[in-house]
């Protein structure tokens, strides 16, 4: 077993400061050379300070007291767990409802009109909200596609939503959110696809059932091969390949390409660009590509 119920003499003593750990260069550049073969995330030379403070969470979860320590910890992880939290711990989630929301009047205005051309009969619209962090991109969806049910009742419709972080998918799962997140929610919106929340959830809001039914979350690394049944005729995966180094972002580009049916739409967030990276994706608008039929 790797936690042992009797105190080591690496772990935290009772009383003893938890900050200010210390770690080598070389222990930075391993870690960040895990956490690049892991996510993709690069950190490159100049992250040292935000890995030390991320590790003192997980010091404090361990009761590990130094990076050697929990570095061999790491490697005796033989069921993943502690891997994954300690990717919990580094990720970046950052998201909010209708973000850069000239995408999902896109979907609204040009696509769902046009699901004749994009699916096949009978056939279900699959939608892949890749690296949702919190839910707040999926459940957005669900609620563009609620208030258009019309151009699609009739085959259905299904979002998958994904992200590393066990974490954050928990959170999105729940759908529950703090009232100061559903600020950018226009208020016709929220009276119709939130609940508020009473007594012990006063001050927060919950995305109600009909809008959850829709949603799928499940846990996907992005660097790993894709395992799809079928392909996905709308990939949403926005603002994370900033993160990336050009040939991580080439390859995953790719993968989402094959990942679409012929004529399949991918949305970048409008900081993101594939100029620069080979793809076989066709330019539509700003942060919008599309395969080729």
């Amino acid at each position: 077993m790797l936690a042992k119920k009797t105190r080591r003499k690496d772990q935290i003593q009772p009383g003893q400061a938890s900050g200010g750990i210390a770690i080598s260069d070389a222990q930075y550049t391993k870690l960040a050379s895990l956490v690049y073969s892991l996510c993709g995330i690069n950190l490159g030379t100049s992250k040292k300070e935000l890995l030390k403070a991320r590790l003192v969470k997980r010091l404090r979860a361990t009761g590990i007291s130094d990076v050697r320590a929990y570095m061999n910890y790491l490697q005796q992880d033989a069921d993943g767990s502690e891997l994954i939290s300690f990717l919990d711990c580094i990720t970046t989630n950052k998201t909010d409802f209708f973000r850069e929301n000239q995408h999902f009047d896109f979907l609204a205005g040009d696509i769902l009109p046009n699901l004749k051309k994009l699916c096949g009969p009978n056939e279900p619209l699959r939608i892949w909200s890749a690296a949702c962090s919190t839910g707040e991109e999926p459940y957005t969806l669900g609620i563009v596609l609620l208030e258009n049910q019309s151009l699609w009742r009739d085959r259905g419709a299904e979002i998958l939503a994904s992200d590393i972080s066990t974490k954050v998918l928990s959170h999105g799962k729940n759908g529950v959110y703090a009232l100061e997140r559903l600020v950018p929610i226009p208020r016709p919106i929220l009276r119709t696809y939130f609940q508020r929340g009473v007594n012990r959830w006063e001050g927060h809001g919950r995305v109600r059932p009909q809008v959850r039914s829709l949603v799928e979350f499940k846990r996907i690394n992005l660097m790993e091969p894709f395992t799809f049944e079928k392909p996905f005729h709308v990939i949403f995966c926005r603002n994370v390949m900033i993160y990336f180094d050009k040939p991580t972002r080439e390859k995953l580009v790719g993968k989402f390409g094959e990942c679409l049916v012929p004529g399949g739409y991918l949305f970048v967030g409008h900081s993101e660009s594939l100029t620069g990276i080979e793809h076989k994706l066709k330019f539509v608008r700003p942060a919008v590509y599309r395969r080729e039929v």
